[in-house]
């Protein structure tokens, strides 16, 4: 049987493999994004970490083909602790322990995951200046940005310290220790502070951290996964970014995302938390300068080109590092 040539147009064969390339292309992202291997993310269990966790519960992970889970710590010192033995391939905490995980090798810097001024020093009202805190039992997470934080206050003033009795408490036990009488006063962070204003009597915020540094959060990836996994940490960042970008306008649903993901019952007080922190993921000169104050004081040195690697943020959109 002999067939009828078709007139076949050049518009219809155009047509015909931009379909073709279409569906290639479908299947081949499917393909790609079924690859990702599951990301393991080790943090705190405070609303600083809001955007990583909005990024796991509303599903901005997951849109970016990214399987993830988090294992929650005390704090973000402590999750830094486990990830040096090998718990999870990011790890998400504050400055300085972010800061230290570089410094000793356990980690290369991914990219900035919040800023902010919530660090607050909270004292028995009797305590009005830092001369009033000699002698006193304060507790600070050691390791800590509390640490930092407590060491720039006394420096201001001429004192060091050794001035005080610094008492090295976990975040769950230093309300608790204050309401008991254990100490005089904490240096921490919100929503401690207005825990402690609500529910003692007789104390006070002394001052948060403004007037001293600027706070920030970070996150390190494994070395070696960085290298072995790298469409995994381009796909966290853009999931990342992406949650920082729709939590402002939806803070109620953010708030209800982390208080529920952290069994905090208080939303509102998560809500307020939320609302004073800035999701920015830039690498900028501020960042880096903010660092190397931070590295003096633990009297070290950050290479930046070997303890970051500013090139996973670059993928995602340059204009993320200046």
């Amino acid at each position: 049987m002999t067939q009828t040539p078709r007139n076949i147009t050049r518009r219809a064969v155009i047509a015909g493999g931009a379909a073709a390339a279409a569906t290639f292309s479908s299947i081949n992202v499917v393909r790609a994004q079924a690859k990702l291997r599951k990301l393991s993310i080790v943090l705190g269990t405070t609303p600083q970490f809001g955007n990583v966790i909005v990024g796991l519960q509303k599903g901005f992970y997951e849109k970016e083909g990214l399987p993830a889970e988090i294992t929650y710590f005390t704090s973000g010192s402590a999750a830094t602790q486990a990830f040096r033995t090998g718990n999870g391939d990011i790890a998400v905490a504050g400055d300085l322990p972010s800061l230290k995980l570089w410094t000793n090798g356990d980690g290369v810097g991914l990219c900035p995951q919040a800023h902010y001024d919530l660090s607050i020093i909270v004292t028995r009202d009797s305590i009005k200046n830092a001369q009033d805190m000699k002698g006193k039992k304060i507790g600070v997470l050691l390791g800590s940005t509390s640490e930092y934080f407590i060491q720039k206050y006394l420096t201001k003033a001429g004192m060091t310290t050794n001035d005080i009795d610094a008492i090295n408490l976990t975040p769950a036990e230093m309300v608790t220790g204050l309401d008991r009488g254990d100490i005089d006063g904490f240096v921490l962070w919100q929503p401690f502070g207005w825990k402690a204003v609500e529910t003692i009597k007789g104390v006070h915020i002394l001052t948060d951290a403004g007037p001293y540094f600027q706070e920030w959060e970070a996150c390190t990836v494994n070395k070696t996964y960085a290298a072995t996994h790298q469409p995994e940490v381009v796909a966290f960042i853009r999931g990342l970014r992406a949650a920082g970008k729709w939590m402002p306008a939806h803070l109620d649903d953010s708030a209800q995302a982390v208080a529920q993901a952290l069994r905090a019952t208080d939303v509102a007080m998560v809500k307020r938390q939320l609302g004073l922190i800035n999701w920015d993921l830039n690498f900028t000169p501020k960042f880096r300068s903010d660092f190397d104050q931070l590295a003096g004081f633990i009297k070290t040195k950050i290479d930046w080109p070997t303890m970051f690697d500013p090139h996973f943020l670059h993928q995602v959109d340059s204009s993320l590092v200046s």
